[in-house]
């Protein structure tokens, strides 16, 4: 019997009888894992360990979880009657570590490692046929990823708890999330409003039946560049009834523009917030179900360009449409530091118009599909006109006017999809395409059917949605595509971010918590993630090693611990004492005397007392009742 052992469930559907039908005159059995089948503790530590899960050597400890206990023996089972073992977990670093952990946990000692992009007989065959063994630089990298995340989140955790004495969290990815969400609700906060003025002149067309309109533009003759802004209301409507203009110029030109690329994982997310109106962690799941199904490629990549071998398919997909493709295909460049192993997210079977086993599968799919469609169709042209107008104004200075009007001349892609789908809705409610500027010849005269002036104000930035936020993060190489929905799912889930009305704003616990490790923690700063990023591709490439990474990182971040603990106010002071939030210590234990810290959280579950600040540095476990501000010491109590 020959065992093939996958990550998720959801497969076994796909896969069980595919490999009757692939393989006939062999016994397979495929079992899945459930995803990862191993992880650090989440409790439990002594002298041996920096903290939970990690030695001071750097090794990992790891423990079966209990969701898998159960997986694990039936892949044990599975291990001991099997002549062939493959290990087929997702085609990624995580499921490469999957895969490691799968051999270990089960004492497979011979093995077959395999990979599969789309869940097809074609692929799936290929992979069978082409196996390899584990590649452990990939498993090193994970390893140095998950070291790094504990060792952040519960070393700072564990000191921003002792310091602010709120139930606060801090993260290597989730907290320079929060702290972009911060930057701009500051950058809100502090901006000024500038009220300004224009004007737009209307006019219509020789033959009656339609209008179009220019606008004025002050730079250079009244603004400059560095202040562009007419706040002078009064001259504004002067400018505003000017009665006829001279044509300086019209110009005709022709504008290309090329398709967006096929969806990666980010720019999934972001179109179907956009779209849809989803949750990055909903449209992920939709994802995975639709991969589990056979219909897309792998979800999780941040590649975007289709494979040459789809072509065919893509060029039979639009000749039944009566579009055109382009011949030879078209390619997009990756983001730096980008992981190309996997193609785009793109259909499976380009000729399936509907695919998945509900509403929202269908909906997701055919988001993927037109988009990748689109990508390797012709470019969409447009005609461009542009008139320049001019008039007299006060002083005899100029009034200089701009109309541009564009239509498009060949749709092209634009047969398929008519934007870009992973940027934020336009809200400024007019476009070129509204403008139908005629033609017009130098020197003649247009009498002006209707004047406007236009009362402006400068917008301050907006906030954060999801979908902007991940675009943000990917921008900076903050996080990958397999962890921008989990990320945002914590940050909104934890107290530190909140969103309402599909934005994105800091929670006090959230500013408070950013304010505790800006300026000391390198981990906050926007590159560092970034250059991590390029650390852990290094240890993949096997150009440096776990080790050597996470001693630089966990050394650094040992300083800046120090350095926050000798901060004034820190949470630490002479004799290795931990301080009180109040000053001086006003309030003492009554048991072991040292200082209380008042402990609060708003809301229904919310707690507010005193508890002894020596709880984690002595084991002094005391706390007592808030009243009025101060402690009651008749109501002492374990805790």
């Amino acid at each position: 019997m020959k065992l093939m052992i996958i990550e998720s469930p959801g497969k076994l559907k796909k896969l069980r009888p595919m490999m009757k039908k692939l393989r006939p005159n062999e016994d397979w059995q495929v079992l899945a894992s459930g995803g990862h089948i191993r992880d650090l503790p989440v409790s439990g530590q002594d002298n041996s360990m920096i903290t939970t899960g990690v030695r001071k050597n750097y090794s990992l400890i790891y423990e079966v979880l209990d969701k898998s206990a159960r997986n694990v023996r039936s892949i044990k089972e599975a291990v001991k009657k099997a002549s062939e073992i493959y290990l087929a977990t997702d085609p990624d670093r995580e499921g490469e570590s999957i895969s490691w952990h799968i051999k270990e946990a089960t004492a497979i000692k011979v093995y077959h490692r395999i990979t599969f992009n789309e869940i097809t007989q074609k692929r799936v065959n290929e992979a069978i046929t082409n196996p390899r063994q584990i590649d452990m630089n990939l498993v090193a990298a994970q390893e140095c990823r998950r070291a790094m995340d504990r060792i952040v989140g519960y070393m700072v955790t564990k000191e921003l708890r002792k310091l602010m004495g709120k139930p606060t969290t801090a993260g290597r990815v989730q907290s320079p999330a929060v702290y972009l969400v911060v930057l701009r609700e500051r950058e809100i906060r502090t901006f000024v409003v500038i009220a300004h003025f224009g004007a737009r002149l209307h006019f219509v067309t020789a033959n009656g039946q339609s209008t179009w309109s220019a606008d004025w533009q002050p730079v250079p003759d009244f603004a400059t560049k560095e202040q562009p802004y007419v706040q002078d209301i009064n001259f504004a409507q002067r400018v505003a009834a000017t009665r006829n203009v001279v044509v300086e110029s019209c110009e005709d030109r022709k504008s290309h523009r090329d398709p967006p690329p096929p969806f990666i994982s980010s720019t999934l997310q972001q179109a179907a917030s956009n779209s849809l109106k989803w949750d990055p962690d909903k449209t992920m799941k939709v994802a995975q179900r639709l991969f589990e199904q056979g219909v897309i490629t792998y979800h999780r990549t941040d590649n975007p360009n289709v494979p040459d071998e789809a072509m065919q398919d893509i060029h039979a997909v639009a000749n039944t449409l009566g579009i055109t493709a382009v011949t030879e295909r078209r390619t997009f460049n990756a983001a730096t530091g980008a992981q190309e192993g996997h193609p785009a997210i793109t259909p499976t079977d380009w000729a399936q118009e509907v695919a998945g086993e509900e509403a929202e599968e269908h909906a997701l799919y055919k988001l993927i599909r037109i988009r990748a469609l689109a990508s390797q169709m012709e470019t969409a042209v447009y005609d461009v006109r542009t008139a320049r107008l001019i008039a007299v104004g006060p002083n005899g200075k100029p009034l200089r006017f701009v109309a541009t009007g564009r239509t498009v001349a060949y749709p092209g892609w634009l047969k398929l999809l008519k934007n870009d789908d992973t940027d934020e809705e336009d809200q400024s409610g007019r476009t070129d395409a509204d403008n139908p500027v005629p033609a017009l010849t130098a020197r003649e005269v247009l009498p002006v059917s209707r004047r406007e002036c236009l009362n402006k104000k400068t917008q301050p930035p907006v906030r954060y949605t999801k979908a902007s936020l991940i675009k943000e993060m990917e921008r900076r190489g903050i996080g990958r595509p397999s962890t921008f929905a989990s990320i945002l799912k914590n940050i909104t889930s934890k107290g530190l971010i909140l969103e309402k009305n599909r934005k994105l704003m800091p929670e006090p616990l959230g500013e408070e918590t950013i304010a505790r490790l800006e300026g000391v923690f390198s981990f906050l700063e926007l590159n560092f993630t970034r250059e991590l990023e390029r650390d852990l591709d290094k240890i993949a490439q096997g150009q440096d090693t776990y080790r050597a990474v996470i001693a630089k990182l966990h050394q650094r971040l040992e300083q800046e611990l120090t350095q926050q603990r000798c901060q004034p106010g820190g949470p630490m002071q002479s004799g290795g004492q931990a301080a009180a939030s109040t000053p001086d210590h006003e309030f003492k234990c009554g048991k072991c005397g040292q200082g209380l810290v008042r402990r609060t959280k708003a809301g229904k579950s919310g707690w507010d007392f005193w508890g002894c600040s020596g709880y984690r540095s002595s084991g002094c476990q005391v706390s007592y009742l808030n009243l009025d501000g101060k402690p009651d010491f008749s109501r002492a109590k374990g805790f």
